[in-house]
């Protein structure tokens, strides 16, 4: 296939305006001395499909997927990373030469780079709750598992999706009746909270949970103090937001797309002063 010039990538997402991705890929463009230009799409899910296609016929390289497309990109690729069909969450899209699709989760390294350098925790024998059960909490739970952890809880409005993540991952459903549950690390993986979001004032972690964690991961990453971490830091507890986890999970994207990548100081970087400049 004939590649665009300079070379097209993007994020997908539905909302988009608050992403901080343009900045970060830019940032790593210009580190390495890479020309290409990468935009955000505000693609609404019934038009998933057809964005993604006409990226491939445009000449794009490749695209992240994001909320809330993550679970229904795995579906249309032709080809999965093995963590991906694990997870069965795609953010990561690379169209190959052949214009065929290869979907994979960077969100796997991106939750445990920030548990270690945010938090300073090793997830091995740590007891965990994940709050969400879309594609986001999949990645979470199966890079916890993967990693040791002691127990991973999965606590979500819609049970049945909590039911079927731990059916499918492993861990185990945690419901409002379980009010006696404490946690190591609480790992908040919904858009609860996110400036432009659904519900940018709310939070999805109950105060009978907060009560009981030891600390608290929170993904969203706009505003960098969401209610969450407010609530967390009030209790003392060490919480983080998820720019770390965004700019790790955004260097596995590049390196997928160009074989390699540049340090992961130079994307925290990037994603601190675009987070800094609002």
């Amino acid at each position: 296939m004939r590649r665009a010039d300079p070379e097209l990538l993007g994020v997908i997402g539905h909302p988009i305006a608050h992403s901080l991705s343009p900045a970060i890929h830019a940032a790593a463009a210009r580190a390495e001395g890479r020309r290409f230009a990468y935009h955000a799409f505000d693609v609404e899910p019934a038009a998933l499909a057809a964005a993604i296609g006409g990226l491939v016929v445009l000449g794009a390289r490749g695209v992240n997927v994001t909320v809330p497309h993550k679970v229904a990109a795995a579906a249309l690729v032709d080809r999965l990373e093995p963590e991906a069909r694990a997870t069965r969450s795609v953010n990561t899209i690379t169209i190959e030469d052949d214009g065929t699709l290869t979907g994979a989760t960077s969100d796997v390294e991106g939750v445990l780079t920030s548990v270690r350098d945010d938090l300073g925790l090793e997830v091995g024998g740590l007891r965990v709750v994940v709050v969400g059960a879309g594609g986001a909490a999949r990645a979470t739970v199966y890079a916890l598992l993967q990693a040791g952890a002691a127990s991973v809880g999965i606590l979500a409005r819609d049970v049945a999706r909590a039911a079927e993540l731990a059916r499918s991952l492993g861990g185990s459903v945690v419901t409002a009746h379980d009010d006696g549950a404490a946690a190591d690390l609480v790992v908040q993986a919904t858009s609860v909270g996110m400036a432009g979001g659904p519900d940018p004032a709310g939070s999805a972690v109950p105060d009978w949970l907060l009560d009981r964690a030891g600390a608290v991961l929170d993904l969203v990453y706009r505003p960098s103090v969401t209610p969450l971490l407010e609530a967390a830091r009030r209790r003392g507890l060490p919480a983080a937001n998820g720019l770390t986890m965004l700019a790790a999970q955004a260097r596995g994207s590049y390196r997928r797309w160009f074989g390699d990548a540049p340090s992961l100081s130079v994307f925290v970087g990037a994603a601190r002063e675009a987070a800094a400049e609002g």
